[in-house]
Formats: structure tokens, C-alpha cells, sequence
């Protein structure tokens, strides 16, 4: 099974990580430093390009 990603800094996500919800969706970061990121940037990681 792969590891999963933090899609913020692309470092593996440890035990459960960190869930964050923004506009009805759930997105999985590896620390709280991150989850603050998602929070203050939700469409970036949400729909990444």
C-alpha cells in the first residue's frame, strides 16, 4: 500500500493525519501547520491543477 501524501508539502502522512473540512469536502494533511494552509486556501488544495 502506498503511503499516502499531504497534498500541502508532499510529505507522508503519519497514523491518521490531520482532517480538514472545507466546502463539504474532507482533506487529509500530515500536521496543523497544514490544516491552517487548507483552511486559509481551500480551492488550492481541493482542486489542485
Amino acid at each position: 500500500m502506498a503511503a499516502k501524501k499531504c497534498p500541502v508539502c508532499q510529505w507522508e502522512i503519519k497514523e491518521d493525519g490531520k482532517q480538514v473540512k472545507v466546502d463539504g469536502k474532507v482533506v487529509l494533511v500530515c500536521c496543523d501547520e497544514c490544516a491552517a494552509k487548507v483552511k486559509a486556501q481551500p480551492a488550492k488544495y481541493i482542486n489542485p491543477r
